[in-house]
């Protein structure tokens, strides 16, 4: 891995990123942004039981209301946000598809899902939390994991040397869908705790060969 993507994906410091409004939407559609940015603010300190349309509300400077105009409550919040951080992800990870081998896609891939989780940690972390029920949460959760391995998969069938070990774990889309939940799985656990800079480089690391093994590519290579 290099240097710089040692520095994106390990530097942790920074608070959750701002979101870059949009001067061309309607003045409704901004105060919406305004009031999620400042959801997974709040998210930051507390979970998203602690959550409340009450707390949104008063840091945001408007009413209940004003507030239930734009959202039918806590959880219609939490889920667009878990929505959008998972979307700027998945944008991310398309442009990864150009990479000239599936080695540096499968890197490039552990790198960005772990710079995803610095910049939205509070809202993938209530993800997790939200979909430790079996309801349509823990549905939705799937089903947005399952967007990433069908990428994956895609791109694990362009490399025809990765067939044999692929196909010992079910085929391509098994082994893509084995991959993506042991990062999130590894990233969640990362990042429920306190964290260290170096912990997330050598988590990085690891997640990396990790991957490569899953697919039949020696890291040493």
């Amino acid at each position: 891995m290099t240097s710089g993507a040692r520095d994106t994906a390990g530097s942790d410091a920074a608070a959750t990123r701002p979101r870059r409004f949009d001067d061309s939407l309607r003045k409704g559609d901004r105060r919406r942004e305004q009031l999620l940015d400042v959801a997974e603010h709040l998210l930051q300190t507390h979970s998203p039981s602690e959550l409340t349309i009450e707390r949104v509300a008063r840091a945001a400077g408007v009413s209940r209301s004003s507030l239930y105009f734009y959202f039918q409550g806590k959880w219609a919040i939490v889920d667009q946000l878990i929505e959008q951080a998972s979307e700027e992800m998945f944008e991310r990870n398309v442009a990864l598809a150009e990479a000239p081998d599936l080695a540096s896609y499968l890197r490039a891939m552990v790198v960005s899902a772990a710079v995803g989780w610095r910049e939205h940690r509070a809202v993938f972390l209530a993800a997790t939390e939200r979909s430790a029920h079996a309801d349509e949460a823990t549905d939705h959760w799937r089903s947005i994991m399952g967007r990433f391995a069908d990428a994956m998969a895609e791109r694990i069938d362009q490399e025809p040397a990765c067939t044999p070990a692929v196909a010992a774990l079910g085929g391509s889309r098994a082994a893509a869908e084995i991959a993506c939940w042991m990062v999130e799985r590894n990233l969640f656990m990362h990042y429920s705790r306190p964290r260290d800079d170096a912990d997330i480089t050598d988590l990085v690391e690891a997640l990396t060969v990790a991957m490569l093994r899953v697919v039949g590519i020696d890291p040493d290579m």
